[in-house]
This record gives C-alpha cells, sequence and structure tokens, in this order.
C-alpha cells in the first residue's frame, strides 16, 4: 500500500529532474553572435592581380580575372547569358562538356566585369580532362557579333 503511494511521488520527482528544453532564441543569439565575432576578425585582402592571358587557356581557373572580351574572343558568345544583380552567368556548352562563368565587378565604383568563377565540366556519359572541355567549347565556338 504504502508503495503504490511513494512510487508516483518518485515518478513525479524524476520528471522534475529533467532539464528543460535549451531556449532556442538563446541558442540562435549566441550562434549569430559568434558568427559576427568571425565575421570582424576577417579583414578584406586585395587580390592579386590576375595575368591577362595570350592564348585561350586549358584550365577553367586560368579565366579568374579575365575579361567579357577575352571570354568572347576565346569562346564566342555563351549559349545562356543571365544577370543576376550585378553579376552575369555565363553558359557555354559542347557536345560534350559545359561551362559556367560567373563575372561580376569589385565593389568600387566603375570597376569592370571580371571572371569571379568558372568550372568546367563533362556531360554525359564520356570521361573528359578539363582541358578536353575547354577546347571542345573553343571548337565549338560562336562568333562573337
Amino acid at each position: 500500500m504504502i508503495l503504490r503511494r511513494v512510487v508516483p511521488l518518485l515518478l513525479l520527482g524524476a520528471c522534475a529532474a529533467q532539464p528543460a528544453s535549451p531556449d532556442r532564441q538563446a541558442v540562435l543569439r549566441e550562434v549569430l553572435e559568434s558568427y559576427r565575432a568571425n565575421l570582424a576578425g576577417m579583414q578584406p585582402t586585395a587580390a592579386p592581380a590576375l595575368p591577362r592571358l595570350a592564348t585561350a587557356p586549358d584550365r577553367a581557373s586560368a579565366l579568374l580575372g579575365q575579361s567579357p572580351e577575352a571570354l568572347r574572343r576565346w569562346l564566342g558568345e555563351p549559349r545562356l547569358r543571365r544577370e543576376e544583380g550585378v553579376a552575369q552567368i555565363w553558359l557555354y556548352q559542347s557536345s560534350f562538356c559545359h561551362l559556367d562563368v560567373v563575372l561580376d565587378r569589385e565593389e568600387a565604383p566603375g570597376s569592370p566585369l571580371r571572371v569571379s568563377y568558372a568550372n568546367a565540366r563533362a556531360s554525359g556519359t564520356e570521361r573528359r580532362t578539363e582541358a578536353a572541355c575547354l577546347q571542345a567549347l573553343r571548337q565549338d565556338a560562336t562568333p562573337a557579333s
């Protein structure tokens, strides 16, 4: 009989001892403060000047820093061009390869468009190197108008 009265009391005591669920707002605030502290520690650095290439590159990374005119000279007009704010996204396609290029401006007023991202990839089932993709894109280039 006493056991029937004591067990519920013990169970209630065990429930009360459970830690409360964390305050989600407090956790999010802590994460945000940590993120802000990390950002405050980062200072922008001047990007090194990238060389202007005389010949068509064999790596997509060599396109970084290049002008739209250089892209058109090497690869012709893109198949697709889309504006995203101050940036432009260009897509080049050949039968077996795609090249994604993002051109944008530095934060300085009047700065020219430059390639900030480039990624060449094979499409389909055949394996192709990045150099082979860029070569195929050059061969299939639509002449610049």
